[in-house]
Parts: C-alpha cells; sequence; structure tokens
C-alpha cells in the first residue's frame, strides 16, 4: 500500500502524528478572473493533497514529496529562500511567517502526496500552504480556528516571489461544503453558496475526464498567458476613467475606447472578462438546474479557450470534438484544478456509458488512458483520525 502513513514511515522511520486531506480546488468558470476583479465558479473535489507530519528533536525540517520523488531539508534558525526550493518555498514562507509572529514550535518531518503536490505554483501553494498550517495547528497545540489560519496561509505569501496562493483559492479550501459551489467575487472578496444541481441520482451528471498528460504539458503556456493578462490589464486600468471596472466592460468597449492597446493583449482581456460574465451567467444557470443553458455555457468557454486564449492540445481539442459529436452531450469544456488537461462533461445519464466507450479510441491514438471520474463537489480541508490511516 503507497498510502501516505506508509510513505512517510518508509521515509522517516515513525508513524506521522497529524495526516491532513487538502481538497482539489476546482474552477468551473473564471480561472483567470482575477485579473479584472470578476467573478469565478468554485468548489472543491476529492482529489488534491494529503500532509503527513511527525515532530523532530532537533529544528531542522525535512520535507518528502511523494508525488514528485524530491527531498529537501532546511534550518529553522536560518532560512533562506533559494531558487531551487520550487514547491519547498511554501514550506519556507509558512516557517519564516509563524517564526516572526513568535509561534513556539520546532523541527518537523512532513511528507506531501497528490495531484496538487505537482500543481502549478498558485494551486500547489495554496494546498500546502493549508495543509502544513492545519497540520502544524493540531501538533503544536496553536488553537487556530479555520479563519486564522485562511488568513496567515495568505499572508505567509509576502515571503515567496513565485509561490503565491490566490484569496478565492484558500477561502474555496476552507469553507467548501460536500455537495455546493461558490460563487466568489474578488471585487469585493465575498462569496455565495449554493447547491449544484447536477449530481448522482438525477437525469443529468457532470463527469470529470483527465487527459492522463504530463504535469507540465501547457503549463509553460499558461504561465506566459498568465504574464501577458498581467501587462494587459495593467495597459487597460491606466486608461479607465472615475470608477470604471474593467470587469464591468465589453469587447465592444475595448475596441472602440481603447484602440492603443495591442491586438494579441485586446484578445486575452476579451477574453478574461467574457471568462468573468459566463461565471456569473452559470450561477444563475445552476440555481435552475438548466442543464441545457449550462451546456451553452462551457461550451462558449471551451471555444474561447481555444481561439482568444489560445489554451489547449491535441488531446483536448480530440476529447471536446469527440464530446460535441456525442449524443446526450450538455456541454464540455476544459477547468482548471491546477494541473493543464482536466474537463468537465455534463452528460445526460442515459448516454454516459455511450460517451465512456468513446474514450477508449482516444488511448489507442495518444496512448494516454482518460480517466473518468463524477464530479461531485466535496467538503473542506480536514484533519484525517487514526481509523482512516489505513485508506490513505
Amino acid at each position: 500500500m503507497n498510502g501516505i502513513v506508509n510513505v512517510h514511515k518508509s521515509e522517516f522511520g515513525e508513524d506521522p502524528e497529524v495526516v491532513v486531506e487538502v481538497p482539489q480546488v476546482t474552477t468551473l468558470l473564471g480561472s483567470f478572473s482575477d485579473f479584472c476583479s470578476g467573478y469565478s465558479l468554485m468548489s472543491t473535489n476529492t482529489q488534491g493533497l494529503r500532509v503527513a507530519i511527525s515532530k523532530r528533536e532537533d529544528q531542522q525540517v525535512v520535507a518528502y514529496n511523494s508525488t514528485s520523488r524530491e527531498r529537501k531539508k532546511f534550518q529553522l534558525a536560518a532560512i533562506r529562500s533559494r531558487k531551487e526550493d520550487r514547491w519547498c518555498s511554501v514550506i519556507k514562507s509558512v516557517c519564516m511567517m509563524l517564526s516572526s509572529l513568535e509561534f513556539a514550535y520546532s523541527g518537523f518531518n512532513v511528507t506531501i502526496k497528490g495531484q496538487s503536490a505537482i500543481a502549478d505554483p498558485p494551486a500547489l501553494t495554496a494546498a500546502l500552504s493549508s495543509g502544513l498550517l492545519l497540520a502544524l495547528n493540531e501538533l503544536f497545540g496553536f488553537s487556530l480556528d479555520y479563519n486564522k489560519q485562511m488568513r496567515l496561509a495568505y499572508t505567509s505569501n509576502k515571503y515567496s516571489d513565485t509561490y503565491k496562493s490566490r484569496l478565492r483559492d484558500l477561502v474555496t479550501i476552507f469553507t467548501s461544503e460536500r455537495g455546493k459551489m461558490l460563487l466568489f467575487d474578488s471585487d469585493s472578496c465575498t462569496y455565495k453558496t449554493f447547491e449544484y444541481p447536477f449530481q448522482t441520482g438525477g437525469k443529468v451528471g457532470s463527469w470529470f475526464i483527465d487527459c492522463s498528460l504530463p504535469a507540465d504539458e501547457l503549463s509553460a503556456e499558461v504561465a506566459i498567458f498568465r504574464q501577458n493578462a498581467m501587462k494587459a490589464f495593467a495597459l487597460l486600468k491606466a486608461q479607465l476613467h472615475g470608477g470604471e471596472k474593467p470587469r464591468d466592460l465589453t469587447h465592444r468597449d475595448i475596441v472602440q475606447n481603447h484602440p492603443t492597446i495591442p491586438e494579441d493583449y485586446k484578445r486575452i482581456i476579451t477574453f478574461i472578462l467574457e471568462d468573468s460574465a459566463a461565471a456569473y451567467k452559470c450561477y444563475e444557470e445552476l440555481l435552475k438546474g438548466d442543464a441545457v443553458a449550462v451546456g451553452k455555457i462551457l461550451t462558449t468557454e471551451q471555444r474561447n479557450l481555444s481561439t482568444l486564449a489560445e489554451l489547449t492540445s491535441p488531446e483536448v481539442d480530440w476529447l471536446v470534438k469527440r464530446g460535441a459529436e456525442a449524443s446526450g452531450i450538455n456541454g464540455i469544456t476544459e477547468i482548471s484544478v491546477g494541473i493543464t488537461g482536466t474537463l468537465v462533461a455534463l452528460v445526460d445519464d442515459d448516454n454516459l456509458d455511450e460517451y465512456k466507450a468513446q474514450l477508449k479510441e482516444y488511448e489507442r491514438i495518444f496512448g494516454f488512458k482518460p480517466v473518468v471520474r463524477e464530479y461531485i463537489p466535496s467538503g473542506a480541508i480536514k484533519v484525517i483520525g487514526k481509523d482512516e490511516y489505513p485508506f490513505v
């Protein structure tokens, strides 16, 4: 068994004292809406990250990323940021913040495992900083509630240049409820919670399709897109007047009122504005439980991802094309879970087996075996009790 408890014991010769389960953040729509202070549709799912931790008798921190099979270590008394830290920079940032706030703690051994352990920097940072804070809170008796832990996780961003978390991801990790989604407003930093309508027992279900691509298949392109989005919105905001909000603008506004913005930046801005607007519109349709309307929004989102953002791959395009050809598929689009190549499909229950059968052709053509699993919004971060250890 390769569960995290056994991995930790194999690596450090002892059982972990605390095990934390951090759900994977799912952004259905609005993945890039932070640039326009827009809307995002958020939830969690049962993938994500597990964190196992045990005390040491010295002041050293030893960390093992079981998923990437990397080991890191440093002294609490002499924490220095290094280029090669990568994911460990999150652990260092949390420790530096706790020390600055004069929390009392000693060295520890920590193991991390799961998809989020190899996710893009924002997703990895949110998962690891949250999981580590909850684990340290339990291990050293800090007596911090979830709200305080969430604030501290966000505060730790100031100790890293690259590995920074998004507030909306942290809110989702700490507040999610099973079967429910969040509509997050980046402008006011507030959110609404509501029931997700397409779950087991209904006429329409929603399913993740993991393309099983290498973790970094599109990560470089996404990083470049985010850099360009930052530059594009800096130009736009410099040209706005009064109380204009970027998220309230339309493509027509951009074309007519901002002719000096380069065309490639206009495409990026248009995509992000439409992504934010789609998140809010989809929220309204989800409240109604209208699968057809939601499916149309997802289909438009995928088209924008391909034509405006140019964030796609042959594998994703093939799966989307097959989805469009299959009967009973209301809509399909690539979504953000911190790792590229994950889609969600809204499928009539009567047609699910037919669609799954079509996916077998994907493995023959591309050499990757797609993984299909039901999308059920899961709950918040939690400590796993010892009676659950054999299963993790």
